[in-house]
């Protein structure tokens, strides 16, 4: 039996280390998941979106408890199952085999992001994971919806530098036609992101939900 859940912006769902046996599936919205270091750091380790479910190891019973924090990014409605539950339903799944190798793509990128050594190049590889992984189909000025609404101090947060950083840094993208904003959203060009860092990721890749899977 399922049940719903809905958790403000900035709320935790889970803590790290608590024991749950229910797994969550997001319906709207979007949910960071991050660690905490010995030196009170954080350490973002996935983003989680439209129906990707979370603790994985609860779900197919590899791990009783958390073993990361999760926050909400946005306001999210969450379906909350039993875990057996939701680990039959996905066992003769394909559609959940396509979304969860995007996922594992995405989640790679993102490593890619967080390793650059500088924080230009973390920002760029950043905004590129984002808006491939939640952004519309591309326009045709080559510029990808994020479809998120996100503050500099949420992308200081999801890129590991400070939000001063993200400023200087978005201002300098912005003059280089990579990226535009309007307010909390942002166009991304993942060509001219290309170029800039040096990394020829083909453009056409899709981590998000659009296409729609059938």
């Amino acid at each position: 039996m399922t049940r719903v859940r809905k958790v403000r912006k900035g709320q935790i769902i889970l803590y790290q280390g608590e024991a749950t046996s229910s797994v969550f599936v997001i319906k709207q919205g979007v949910v960071r998941a991050y660690s905490i270091l010995s030196s009170g750091n954080e350490v973002n380790v996935a983003l989680f979106g439209n129906d990707d479910y979370f603790p994985v190891g609860v779900v197919f019973g590899h791990l009783p408890v958390a073993i990361f924090y999760y926050e909400a990014m946005t306001d999210v409605e969450l379906e909350v199952a039993a875990a057996d539950e939701k680990a039959s339903l996905l066992a003769h799944d394909p559609v959940e085999f396509e979304r969860m190798t995007r996922r594992y793509m995405g989640a790679l990128l993102h490593i890619q992001a967080l390793g650059q050594d500088n924080a230009s190049a973390k920002l760029a590889h950043t905004l590129r994971y984002l808006a491939l992984r939640f952004g519309a189909p591309e326009d045709p000025e080559g510029f990808r919806l994020l479809t998120l609404d996100l503050t500099q101090s949420d992308l200081a947060r999801l890129a590991n530098i400070s939000r001063e950083t993200v400023s200087h840094e978005l201002a300098a993208l912005k003059v280089q036609r990579a990226v535009a904003q309007t307010g909390k959203r942002y166009n991304v060009h993942i060509n001219r992101l290309n170029r800039l860092t040096g990394d020829e990721l083909q453009p056409e890749i899709s981590l998000s939900e659009y296409p729609q899977l059938p």
